[in-house]
């Protein structure tokens, strides 16, 4: 950008048809920058010749000429020379003019009566500088949307090639569980002896299929997990319960494995525990990745315990331990990231995606949790994971800190209040409250309260909030369509307010505390 002190001769195309007001003009301008160059001309079809065929640093036009008038002649020196800073010339001195012609792209407005050469000197390094300014922001700006369409190609091809990958991933998968199932059905079948008599040795062969497509199916939930991780879509049903309910859901394929590896496996679970609130399908899965991984890194003879414990005041840690080849310090870290593998001297027969303990660390910090590990080489390793206790206080400020990380959501929470008449049965409530259930996705609460009602957190702005309660009774018309045992009852909807989780988190832990009230604080 160069400013007028810095040139040899600056110059300057006037246009202006009066004589006098030419030359008076011009000697103020000579007064001015004594070495400029000026140039006059007397009507603005002139003046486009001469920026046509010359370059200038700056024009000054009056907006009283014989072939243009008023603002006409700012709006075409503008368009006919956009490179020059426009300064306006006038007779009379309009307030309102000049911000028009300013508007228009005038860099500035001057009043011939009082003009100095002290006011053209300062008026006309402005404009060049202004506009100077004005012109490197335009092709900052025209860059900057080059870039914008570029990226938005970029984007468009990426999310079509993702989508791509996700629709190849979920074809795969699904295409393998079919055959997969078949396998281990019939083997589970000639384990029974459905077929004839099977030997021992038999028996432990046919162990090893199951084992082995038990890996393979495992492989397959870990792939869609990803690809629903990846597009948002992974559901979350988070309600209270117990860890040993959990646990126990999962033993017996675990036990299985275990006994076709010739692993001895421990269940150690605190007596007295509180409930936690989560999603037990989600947790099932990760004690099923942790255990798996523990029974194959196992060293002769194995020993693989899972256990579960109060963990300080509102967590319960639940633990897989083994006595395998444990994991050196420096990758106990890495060994979360997607698709990482630790090499040891047992891997070759072990091999896998390396997606387990991630997608195990996805689902723990999906159920309000955190993970770790505690590891020596060639003594063994325990990972461990935390649940929140069913404390609806404490699992809402753990929810708002996590959209507040910005990991998922929008940024604001609402509040709903849903409510059924008060002589509703017991299993239409069931039924009620696994539509709400259905209705919510990964990011979103749902807490039971008293007298058959429910408060609803869900990650939506107030602007959107009127598209969520249109979908949620749509859903609810579409489900009464198809359902035998009768339509759902009607709801009462009630929205409690709307904040901001990263402001107003704490506004929304205490209205949780409000609504469901002292008895329903901790539920143990």
């Amino acid at each position: 950008m160069v400013i007028a002190e810095q040139k040899t001769q600056l110059r300057i195309l006037l246009i202006e048809d009066d004589c006098v007001d030419g030359e008076s003009v011009t000697r103020s301008l000579n007064k001015a920058f004594p070495n400029c160059g000026v140039r006059r001309v007397r009507c603005l079809g002139d003046a486009t010749s001469a920026v046509a065929a010359s370059e200038f640093d700056v024009v000054l036009a009056d907006l009283s000429l014989p072939d243009s008038r008023g603002l006409e002649s700012v709006v075409t020196m503008v368009q006919a020379c956009p490179q020059n800073p426009l300064i306006v010339l006038t007779g009379h001195a309009d307030d309102e003019l000049s911000i028009t012609a300013i508007a228009e792209g005038a860099q500035d407005y001057l009043v011939k009566g009082r003009i100095s050469p002290e006011l053209l000197q300062r008026s006309i390094r402005y404009a060049i500088q202004r506009h100077a300014m004005l012109r490197h922001n335009d092709h900052l700006l025209e860059t900057l949307r080059q870039r914008d369409l570029l990226l938005q190609n970029k984007n468009q091809k990426l999310e079509k090639a993702c989508k791509t990958a996700q629709k190849f991933v979920d074809n795969v998968s699904h295409e393998f569980r079919t055959p997969l199932t078949v396998i281990m059905e019939y083997a589970s079948l000639l384990a029974d002896g459905i077929a004839g008599p099977v030997s021992e040795e038999q028996a432990k062969l046919l162990g090893v299929i199951d084992d082995r497509a038990s890996d393979l199916n495992n492989m397959v939930d870990d792939m869609l997990d990803v690809s629903k991780l990846e597009s948002g879509l992974l559901g979350a049903s988070r309600s209270p319960c117990t860890v040993a309910d959990i646990i126990d859901h999962v033993l017996p394929a675990i036990r299985r494995k275990a006994i076709v590896r010739e692993v001895h496996l421990d269940v150690e679970i605190d007596e007295n525990l509180p409930d936690v609130f989560c999603d037990p399908a989600k947790v099932g899965r990760v004690i099923v990745n942790l255990a798996i991984n523990a029974i194959k890194f196992t060293r002769n003879p194995g020993r693989v315990c899972i256990s579960a414990r109060q963990h300080g005041e509102n967590d319960i840690s639940i633990a897989v331990s083994d006595n395998g080849v444990g994991i050196p310090a420096d990758r106990q870290r890495e060994i979360f990231q997607r698709f990482a593998q630790v090499k040891t001297e047992i891997r070759d027969s072990t091999k896998g995606f390396g997606l387990g303990l991630n997608i195990a660390q996805e689902l723990v910090d999906l159920n309000f949790g955190k993970m770790d590990v505690e590891s020596t080489e060639g003594e063994g390793s325990s990972f461990s994971f935390t649940l929140p206790i069913n404390c609806p206080v404490e699992v809402t400020r753990r929810f708002t800190s996590r959209l507040a990380a910005g990991q998922e959501g929008t940024g604001e929470v609402s509040a709903i209040a849903i409510a059924i008449e008060d002589d509703t049965n017991e299993s239409v409530m069931r039924d009620v409250e696994r539509f709400l259930v259905h209705l919510l996705r990964q990011n979103d609460l749902i807490f039971a309260l008293p007298n058959r009602q429910w408060l609803l957190l869900v990650s939506v702005p107030s602007i959107a909030m009127d598209d969520f309660l249109t979908r949620l009774n749509k859903e609810r018309v579409q489900i009464n369509r198809n359902r035998p045992r009768g339509p759902l009852p009607e709801f009462q909807v009630r929205v409690e307010g709307t904040w901001n989780v990263a402001e107003r988190a704490e506004d929304i832990v205490q209205m949780v505390d409000q609504q469901l009230g002292e008895e329903n604080y901790c539920v143990a």
